[in-house]
Protein backbone atom coordinates (compact mmCIF):
# COMPACT_ATOMS: atom_id res chain seq x y z
CA UNK A 1 0.00 0.00 0.00
CA UNK A 2 3.26 2.06 1.19
CA UNK A 3 4.34 1.86 -2.30
CA UNK A 4 1.33 1.93 -4.60
CA UNK A 5 1.04 5.67 -2.67
CA UNK A 6 3.98 6.90 -2.99
CA UNK A 7 4.32 5.58 -6.96
CA UNK A 8 0.93 7.60 -7.15
CA UNK A 9 2.36 10.77 -5.78
CA UNK A 10 5.49 10.98 -8.00
CA UNK A 11 2.77 10.42 -11.04
CA UNK A 12 0.93 12.98 -9.71
CA UNK A 13 3.52 15.22 -9.43
CA UNK A 14 4.55 14.26 -13.21
CA UNK A 15 1.34 14.88 -14.45
CA UNK A 16 1.35 18.53 -12.43
CA UNK A 17 4.75 19.75 -13.92
CA UNK A 18 3.33 18.67 -17.50
CA UNK A 19 0.59 20.60 -16.61
CA UNK A 20 2.96 23.89 -15.99
CA UNK A 21 2.25 26.25 -19.09
CA UNK A 22 5.55 28.76 -19.04
CA UNK A 23 4.74 31.95 -20.05
CA UNK A 24 7.51 34.58 -20.74
CA UNK A 25 7.57 38.67 -21.12
CA UNK A 26 10.90 40.12 -23.23
CA UNK A 27 11.85 43.49 -21.88
CA UNK A 28 15.13 45.41 -23.00
CA UNK A 29 16.43 46.89 -19.95
CA UNK A 30 19.64 49.83 -20.04
CA UNK A 31 22.67 49.35 -18.13
CA UNK A 32 23.16 51.02 -14.98
CA UNK A 33 26.16 52.37 -16.53
CA UNK A 34 24.33 52.87 -19.70
CA UNK A 35 25.58 55.99 -20.18
CA UNK A 36 29.46 55.13 -19.92
CA UNK A 37 29.01 51.41 -21.40
CA UNK A 38 26.36 51.79 -23.87
CA UNK A 39 24.85 48.46 -22.80
CA UNK A 40 21.43 46.79 -22.15
CA UNK A 41 19.98 43.76 -21.82
CA UNK A 42 17.19 41.52 -23.14
CA UNK A 43 15.69 40.36 -20.15
CA UNK A 44 13.00 37.10 -19.70
CA UNK A 45 10.65 37.01 -17.06
CA UNK A 46 9.00 33.73 -17.10
CA UNK A 47 5.70 33.06 -15.20
CA UNK A 48 3.80 30.04 -14.50
CA UNK A 49 0.38 29.13 -14.07
CA UNK A 50 -0.29 33.06 -14.12
CA UNK A 51 2.78 33.60 -10.99
CA UNK A 52 5.93 35.17 -11.38
CA UNK A 53 8.68 32.32 -11.26
CA UNK A 54 11.77 33.96 -11.86
CA UNK A 55 13.76 35.92 -14.29
CA UNK A 56 17.10 35.27 -16.84
CA UNK A 57 19.00 37.53 -19.27
CA UNK A 58 18.86 36.35 -23.00
CA UNK A 59 21.12 38.48 -24.10
CA UNK A 60 23.73 41.52 -23.42
CA UNK A 61 24.89 43.88 -26.13
CA UNK A 62 25.51 47.76 -26.99
CA UNK A 63 23.69 49.93 -28.27
CA UNK A 64 26.43 51.39 -30.16
CA UNK A 65 29.44 49.83 -31.43
CA UNK A 66 32.97 50.94 -30.82
CA UNK A 67 34.92 52.06 -34.04
CA UNK A 68 31.23 52.35 -35.45
CA UNK A 69 28.72 55.36 -36.09
CA UNK A 70 25.18 54.77 -36.25
CA UNK A 71 23.12 52.00 -33.62
CA UNK A 72 24.79 48.63 -32.93
CA UNK A 73 21.19 47.13 -31.73
CA UNK A 74 17.90 48.82 -30.68
CA UNK A 75 15.15 47.74 -29.03
CA UNK A 76 13.58 51.47 -28.83
CA UNK A 77 13.16 52.67 -32.41
CA UNK A 78 10.36 51.60 -34.39
CA UNK A 79 8.32 47.94 -33.28
CA UNK A 80 9.74 44.77 -31.97
CA UNK A 81 8.37 41.76 -33.94
CA UNK A 82 8.39 38.39 -32.18
CA UNK A 83 8.94 35.23 -35.20
CA UNK A 84 7.92 31.77 -34.84
CA UNK A 85 7.71 32.16 -30.41
CA UNK A 86 11.46 32.19 -31.01
CA UNK A 87 13.38 35.19 -32.86
CA UNK A 88 13.07 38.99 -32.38
CA UNK A 89 13.32 41.19 -34.66
CA UNK A 90 14.26 44.59 -33.51
CA UNK A 91 12.55 47.49 -35.34
CA UNK A 92 16.02 48.58 -37.17
CA UNK A 93 16.55 44.98 -38.37
CA UNK A 94 18.66 43.40 -35.58
CA UNK A 95 17.59 39.55 -34.95
CA UNK A 96 18.23 37.98 -31.48
CA UNK A 97 17.56 34.17 -31.32
CA UNK A 98 16.07 33.73 -27.62
CA UNK A 99 16.75 30.06 -27.58
CA UNK A 100 20.37 29.90 -28.50
CA UNK A 101 20.78 33.53 -26.81
CA UNK A 102 22.44 34.64 -30.40
CA UNK A 103 23.03 37.91 -32.17
CA UNK A 104 22.03 36.56 -35.60
CA UNK A 105 21.90 40.15 -37.14
CA UNK A 106 23.70 43.37 -36.59
CA UNK A 107 22.57 45.33 -39.91
CA UNK A 108 20.14 48.34 -40.55
CA UNK A 109 17.18 47.27 -42.41
CA UNK A 110 13.39 47.34 -42.87
CA UNK A 111 11.39 43.84 -41.90
CA UNK A 112 9.49 43.29 -45.16
CA UNK A 113 8.23 39.69 -44.62
CA UNK A 114 9.03 36.32 -42.41
CA UNK A 115 8.11 33.02 -45.21
CA UNK A 116 8.87 30.11 -43.53
CA UNK A 117 12.53 29.56 -42.42
CA UNK A 118 13.31 33.44 -44.19
CA UNK A 119 13.24 36.54 -42.73
CA UNK A 120 13.52 39.07 -45.36
CA UNK A 121 14.71 42.62 -45.14
CA UNK A 122 15.13 45.62 -47.30
CA UNK A 123 17.97 48.82 -47.03
CA UNK A 124 17.71 52.11 -48.65
CA UNK A 125 21.18 53.80 -47.32
CA UNK A 126 22.21 56.95 -48.99
CA UNK A 127 26.02 55.02 -49.03
CA UNK A 128 24.91 51.76 -49.69
CA UNK A 129 22.21 51.82 -51.78
CA UNK A 130 19.37 50.20 -51.96
CA UNK A 131 18.61 45.51 -51.89
CA UNK A 132 17.13 42.85 -50.22
CA UNK A 133 18.51 40.95 -47.90
CA UNK A 134 17.10 37.63 -46.34
CA UNK A 135 18.29 35.67 -43.41
CA UNK A 136 17.64 31.86 -42.95
CA UNK A 137 16.89 30.77 -39.85
CA UNK A 138 17.90 27.62 -40.13
CA UNK A 139 21.47 28.04 -41.12
CA UNK A 140 21.80 31.34 -39.37
CA UNK A 141 23.09 32.94 -42.45
CA UNK A 142 21.99 36.77 -43.21
CA UNK A 143 23.31 38.05 -47.15
CA UNK A 144 22.73 40.78 -49.63
CA UNK A 145 20.21 39.32 -52.99
CA UNK A 146 22.17 39.65 -55.50
CA UNK A 147 18.98 39.30 -57.92
CA UNK A 148 18.33 42.84 -58.96
CA UNK A 149 14.71 41.55 -60.24
CA UNK A 150 14.07 40.29 -56.57
CA UNK A 151 10.94 42.13 -55.49
CA UNK A 152 9.23 40.16 -51.72
CA UNK A 153 6.21 43.10 -51.41
CA UNK A 154 5.01 42.50 -55.40
CA UNK A 155 5.16 46.24 -56.11
CA UNK A 156 7.26 48.62 -57.16
CA UNK A 157 9.54 50.66 -55.07
CA UNK A 158 7.40 53.84 -53.91
CA UNK A 159 9.46 56.71 -52.24
CA UNK A 160 8.46 60.12 -50.60
CA UNK A 161 10.89 62.87 -51.61
CA UNK A 162 11.31 65.11 -49.04
CA UNK A 163 13.48 66.98 -50.31
CA UNK A 164 11.41 69.88 -51.83
CA UNK A 165 7.95 71.59 -50.30
CA UNK A 166 5.71 70.48 -50.99
CA UNK A 167 6.70 66.57 -50.78
CA UNK A 168 6.07 64.60 -54.23
CA UNK A 169 5.99 60.45 -54.47
CA UNK A 170 7.16 58.55 -56.83
CA UNK A 171 6.73 54.60 -58.32
CA UNK A 172 10.16 53.33 -59.50
CA UNK A 173 10.10 50.16 -61.42
CA UNK A 174 12.90 47.31 -62.37
CA UNK A 175 12.54 48.22 -65.97
CA UNK A 176 13.40 51.44 -65.08
CA UNK A 177 10.61 53.33 -65.50
CA UNK A 178 9.11 55.65 -63.43
CA UNK A 179 5.48 57.61 -62.26
CA UNK A 180 5.06 60.71 -60.23
CA UNK A 181 1.86 59.47 -58.01
CA UNK A 182 1.27 62.46 -56.26
CA UNK A 183 2.41 66.06 -57.09
CA UNK A 184 1.44 67.89 -53.42
CA UNK A 185 2.31 64.71 -50.70
CA UNK A 186 2.08 67.97 -47.96
CA UNK A 187 4.53 68.93 -45.63
CA UNK A 188 5.16 66.26 -43.26
CA UNK A 189 4.69 65.99 -39.58
CA UNK A 190 6.43 69.19 -37.71
CA UNK A 191 10.07 68.22 -36.37
CA UNK A 192 10.56 67.74 -32.68
CA UNK A 193 12.37 70.46 -30.59
CA UNK A 194 14.83 68.59 -29.01
CA UNK A 195 15.83 64.68 -29.28
CA UNK A 196 17.94 62.53 -31.20
CA UNK A 197 15.37 61.73 -33.82
CA UNK A 198 14.86 65.24 -35.67
CA UNK A 199 13.91 63.99 -39.12
CA UNK A 200 10.70 62.21 -38.92
CA UNK A 201 10.01 59.86 -42.39
CA UNK A 202 6.90 59.71 -43.97
CA UNK A 203 5.54 56.38 -44.29
CA UNK A 204 3.46 54.51 -46.78
CA UNK A 205 0.63 51.81 -45.52
CA UNK A 206 0.18 49.20 -48.14
CA UNK A 207 -3.41 48.31 -48.59
CA UNK A 208 -2.36 45.54 -51.73
CA UNK A 209 -0.28 45.59 -54.59
CA UNK A 210 -1.62 48.20 -55.92
CA UNK A 211 -2.96 50.47 -53.44
CA UNK A 212 -1.17 52.55 -50.39
CA UNK A 213 -2.76 55.02 -47.66
CA UNK A 214 -0.38 58.17 -47.13
CA UNK A 215 -0.53 61.19 -44.46
CA UNK A 216 -0.84 64.92 -45.95
CA UNK A 217 -0.11 67.56 -43.73
CA UNK A 218 -0.77 70.58 -44.72
CA UNK A 219 1.12 73.98 -44.83
CA UNK A 220 0.51 74.91 -41.35
CA UNK A 221 1.12 71.45 -39.99
CA UNK A 222 -2.01 70.86 -37.86
CA UNK A 223 -4.19 69.21 -40.12
CA UNK A 224 -4.15 65.86 -41.49
CA UNK A 225 -5.67 64.49 -44.58
CA UNK A 226 -5.90 60.46 -44.74
CA UNK A 227 -5.45 60.10 -49.08
CA UNK A 228 -5.64 56.53 -50.78
CA UNK A 229 -3.34 56.47 -53.40
CA UNK A 230 -2.89 53.55 -56.83
CA UNK A 231 -0.01 52.47 -59.09
CA UNK A 232 -2.86 54.35 -61.61
CA UNK A 233 -2.22 57.76 -60.47
CA UNK A 234 -5.97 57.38 -58.81
CA UNK A 235 -5.90 59.70 -55.38
CA UNK A 236 -8.96 59.51 -53.50
CA UNK A 237 -9.24 60.92 -49.61
CA UNK A 238 -10.31 59.23 -47.10
CA UNK A 239 -10.71 61.44 -44.12
CA UNK A 240 -9.17 64.68 -42.41
CA UNK A 241 -8.12 64.89 -39.02
CA UNK A 242 -7.61 68.51 -37.28
CA UNK A 243 -6.02 70.53 -34.55
CA UNK A 244 -3.30 68.38 -34.58
CA UNK A 245 -0.47 69.27 -31.78
CA UNK A 246 2.83 70.09 -32.90
CA UNK A 247 4.20 67.84 -30.38
CA UNK A 248 4.41 63.97 -30.63
CA UNK A 249 6.23 61.12 -31.35
CA UNK A 250 6.17 59.66 -34.81
CA UNK A 251 2.59 58.76 -36.82
CA UNK A 252 2.28 56.14 -38.29
CA UNK A 253 -0.40 53.43 -39.30
CA UNK A 254 -0.48 49.58 -38.88
CA UNK A 255 -3.24 46.99 -38.23
CA UNK A 256 -4.77 46.21 -34.72
CA UNK A 257 -5.32 43.31 -33.75
CA UNK A 258 -8.79 42.97 -35.01
CA UNK A 259 -6.92 43.62 -38.70
CA UNK A 260 -8.38 46.70 -38.83
CA UNK A 261 -6.71 49.77 -39.66
CA UNK A 262 -5.63 52.64 -37.44
CA UNK A 263 -3.60 55.80 -38.13
CA UNK A 264 -1.57 56.86 -34.64
CA UNK A 265 -1.09 61.02 -34.20
CA UNK A 266 -0.63 63.65 -31.59
CA UNK A 267 -4.29 64.30 -31.87
CA UNK A 268 -5.09 60.19 -31.16
CA UNK A 269 -5.54 56.97 -32.61
CA UNK A 270 -7.77 57.05 -35.34
CA UNK A 271 -9.92 53.60 -37.24
CA UNK A 272 -9.09 54.29 -41.09
CA UNK A 273 -11.95 52.46 -43.55
CA UNK A 274 -10.68 53.08 -47.00
CA UNK A 275 -14.51 51.67 -48.30
CA UNK A 276 -16.41 54.02 -46.09
CA UNK A 277 -14.27 57.00 -46.39
CA UNK A 278 -13.61 57.19 -42.83
CA UNK A 279 -11.41 58.42 -40.58
CA UNK A 280 -12.69 58.13 -36.98
CA UNK A 281 -10.83 58.50 -33.44
CA UNK A 282 -11.35 55.74 -30.84
CA UNK A 283 -11.69 55.38 -27.66
CA UNK A 284 -10.58 51.95 -26.72
CA UNK A 285 -7.71 50.34 -28.52
CA UNK A 286 -8.07 46.52 -29.08
CA UNK A 287 -4.59 45.13 -28.23
CA UNK A 288 -4.88 41.72 -28.92
CA UNK A 289 -6.22 38.93 -27.17
CA UNK A 290 -8.96 40.72 -24.90
CA UNK A 291 -6.96 43.12 -23.70
CA UNK A 292 -8.20 46.49 -24.88
CA UNK A 293 -6.81 50.12 -23.39
CA UNK A 294 -8.05 53.51 -23.55
CA UNK A 295 -6.95 55.67 -26.52
CA UNK A 296 -6.57 59.24 -25.07
CA UNK A 297 -4.49 59.95 -21.52
CA UNK A 298 -6.86 60.86 -18.97
CA UNK A 299 -5.24 63.59 -16.48
CA UNK A 300 -6.57 62.09 -13.57
CA UNK A 301 -5.56 58.22 -13.91
CA UNK A 302 -3.77 57.83 -16.85
CA UNK A 303 -5.49 54.52 -19.27
CA UNK A 304 -8.39 52.53 -18.42
CA UNK A 305 -6.97 48.86 -19.29
CA UNK A 306 -9.95 46.27 -20.06
CA UNK A 307 -10.18 42.69 -20.46
CA UNK A 308 -13.20 40.87 -22.16
CA UNK A 309 -14.63 44.29 -21.77
CA UNK A 310 -14.36 44.35 -17.81
CA UNK A 311 -12.19 47.03 -16.10
CA UNK A 312 -8.71 45.59 -14.81
CA UNK A 313 -7.24 48.51 -13.35
CA UNK A 314 -5.99 52.39 -14.46
CA UNK A 315 -2.74 52.83 -15.64
CA UNK A 316 -0.44 55.86 -16.09
CA UNK A 317 0.86 53.24 -19.70
CA UNK A 318 1.05 53.39 -23.16
CA UNK A 319 -0.90 51.93 -26.20
CA UNK A 320 2.00 51.27 -28.71
CA UNK A 321 4.18 49.09 -26.45
CA UNK A 322 1.41 47.31 -24.51
CA UNK A 323 2.02 43.47 -25.27
CA UNK A 324 -0.40 40.39 -24.58
CA UNK A 325 -0.70 36.78 -25.30
CA UNK A 326 -3.72 34.51 -24.48
CA UNK A 327 -4.50 35.32 -20.75
CA UNK A 328 -1.47 37.79 -20.28
CA UNK A 329 -0.96 41.99 -20.68
CA UNK A 330 2.17 43.79 -19.56
CA UNK A 331 2.53 47.21 -19.37
CA UNK A 332 4.61 50.13 -18.86
CA UNK A 333 4.02 51.68 -15.38
CA UNK A 334 5.21 55.04 -15.12
CA UNK A 335 5.14 57.35 -12.26
CA UNK A 336 3.42 60.97 -13.44
CA UNK A 337 3.98 64.27 -11.88
CA UNK A 338 2.67 67.60 -13.34
CA UNK A 339 4.23 67.10 -16.91
CA UNK A 340 6.95 64.89 -16.56
CA UNK A 341 6.75 61.02 -16.11
CA UNK A 342 9.36 58.68 -14.96
CA UNK A 343 9.06 54.93 -16.20
CA UNK A 344 9.07 52.57 -12.97
CA UNK A 345 9.31 49.18 -14.82
CA UNK A 346 5.89 47.01 -15.98
CA UNK A 347 2.85 45.45 -14.49
CA UNK A 348 1.63 42.18 -15.77
CA UNK A 349 -2.18 40.79 -15.66
CA UNK A 350 -2.88 37.57 -15.98
CA UNK A 351 -6.24 35.81 -16.07
CA UNK A 352 -5.83 32.95 -14.29
CA UNK A 353 -4.87 34.62 -10.64
CA UNK A 354 -6.52 37.93 -12.16
CA UNK A 355 -3.87 39.90 -9.99
CA UNK A 356 -1.58 42.18 -11.31
CA UNK A 357 2.20 41.63 -10.61
CA UNK A 358 4.67 44.78 -10.76
CA UNK A 359 8.42 43.79 -12.12
CA UNK A 360 10.63 46.55 -10.65
CA UNK A 361 12.82 48.02 -13.70
CA UNK A 362 14.90 50.92 -12.60
CA UNK A 363 16.03 51.57 -16.52
CA UNK A 364 13.03 50.39 -18.95
CA UNK A 365 13.52 50.58 -22.65
CA UNK A 366 11.16 48.60 -24.14
CA UNK A 367 8.26 45.94 -23.61
CA UNK A 368 9.63 43.63 -26.60
CA UNK A 369 6.60 40.83 -26.47
CA UNK A 370 5.82 37.52 -25.26
CA UNK A 371 6.77 33.70 -26.03
CA UNK A 372 5.64 30.73 -24.53
CA UNK A 373 6.40 26.94 -23.91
Amino acid sequence: MRLLLTSLFVISGILFSFGQKKTSILIAEYDENAASNNMQHLVRYNFVNGALSGKETVISVPTKKAGTSGDHVRFDIGKNTIYKNRYVITGIGNVIDVQTKKLLVTERGELIACRGDSIIFHTNDIFKGKYYSVLNIKTEKYAKVENANFNPIQHPDVEIDETVKPFTITAYYVNGKKDLLVKDAGYGQPQPLVGDDVKRKMKLFWLDRSFFLYANYDKSQQNISIYKVGLDKSIEKIGDITEVPATSPNDFFELSANNEILYSCSRGKFLIDPKKKLATKILFEMIGNSFSVESDENSKYGRSIKFESTEIGKKWCKTDNSKTINGYGAFQNDMVIGPERYPQGVVVWNNITKKWTTLEINSLEEIVGWIEE
